[in-house]
């Protein structure tokens, strides 16, 4: 058995809300507001609604992994070359993730507040950070998670609600000036984006414990998180307008700066970097947990723990190769992202679910009930 660590549903709830916005709070408003403009807001409310519902689906697949994992789950299923291909589709999706978020900090860290820095030094702690991470295990990860997340709620909160005197609303208007075609684009990544990225969960969820109040707990930070990603953007649009939000990298970044309350209570991009970083290092952290447990599960090693190291060089490598500049990232790799999401997400999430009812057998064990 690769990991004997079982976590809480309330533990399970504060890792969806980290995974949901996590590096999403960098990159989905110049993302939405680039292909919805001004009616992003509408993008992000319906694209909230569509993921509630991918979220049910992996919900529904999550509940039917047993001990042996979902790599075990794919190969009773599917067989074992079918189910072995899938595997391989997973695993390669959560270490690409977790480059592509070790690249996204780096690029944040070095253009807003470490210009002078190299990048491969911010890598290394990263990655340092990460390893340390992964090797104590998911009870680890998550009780870090749970004890960071007021600290995270309260700054995200604090900071949207400074913004409100800065709000203008004539940013709204008008309303769909260019038909629904920009609005169901912006739909899309705003379901696909945040959402479809919680399959890392199914490697969770066989060690979450089942209480009474899982799908409750598990709805409610999904809502949470999608609240969250809804705020955000909703204020870019308010405070900065479409143009500046679809042209900005960072807006989120730049709305810290927008924050001034009496001329003494302003300049506050520093503690918004601290939330962002924490928030993207605690969904990295996750989706390098998925991988190194998914490859211990394929190859039925006895323990992931040999594979942290390794897997730390990787991504050093990858974070490096995977884009050449933030420019380049933003405007072709989010690009490509969006199909691997529906794909991983969507795609064979239904095709493992219809197998499951299908045949119609339940497969695996579940955790004890406990506290």
């Amino acid at each position: 058995m690769v990991e004997k660590d079982s976590i809480g549903t309330k533990q399970l709830a504060v890792l969806i809300v980290f995974v949901t916005l996590g590096d999403m709070l960098l990159v989905l408003p110049t993302a939405i507001a680039s292909a919805a403009h001004q009616d992003s807001w509408i993008s992000s409310l319906s694209g909230m609604v569509f993921g509630l519902l991918i979220t049910g689906l992996l919900f529904v697949l999550g509940k039917s992994i047993g001990r042996d994992g979902l790599m075990g789950l794919n190969r009773k299923l599917l067989g074992r070359f079918a189910g072995g291909l899938v595997s391989v589709v997973y695993l390669l999706y959560f270490l690409m993730n977790t480059s592509i978020m070790v690249r996204e900090s780096s690029d944040f860290l070095t253009t807003q507040l470490f210009p002078e820095t190299p990048m491969r030094a911010i890598h290394a702690m990263a990655i340092i950070a990460l390893m340390v991470g992964v090797k104590y295990g998911l009870q680890t990860i998550a009780r870090t998670s749970e004890l960071f997340f007021p600290i995270f709620a309260l700054l995200l909160t604090a900071l949207l609600l400074m913004l409100i005197p800065q709000v203008e609303t004539e940013r709204l208007q008008p309303i769909m000036a260019n038909g629904i075609s920009p609005v169901v684009k912006g739909t899309v990544l705003a379901s696909v984006y945040p959402f479809c990225e919680l399959c890392v969960i199914l490697m969770v969820m066989p060690h979450v414990v089942r209480q009474k109040h899982l799908a409750r707990d598990y709805g409610l930070a999904v809502l949470l998180g999608g609240i969250g990603s809804f705020s955000v953007i909703l204020l870019s649009i308010l405070v900065l307008g479409s143009t500046m939000t679809s042209h900005f990298i960072y807006p989120i970044y730049i709305l810290s700066g927008k924050v001034s309350i009496g001329h003494f209570l302003e300049r506050l991009e520093a503690l918004l970097a601290v939330n962002l970083v924490l928030s993207t290092f605690i969904k990295s952290v996750l989706f390098y947990y998925a991988f190194v447990l998914g490859m211990a599960q394929l190859f039925k090693l006895d323990d992931y723990r040999p594979l942290v190291f390794p897997t730390g060089m990787i991504v050093f490598g990858l974070a490096f190769v995977i884009s050449p500049n933030v420019v380049y990232f933003n405007s072709v790799i989010m690009t490509y992202l969006a199909d691997i999401d529906v794909v991983v997400g969507i795609a064979l999430p239904l095709l493992l679910v219809a197998v499951y009812r299908m045949k119609g057998k339940a497969v695996g064990g579940r955790p004890a009930k406990g506290g």
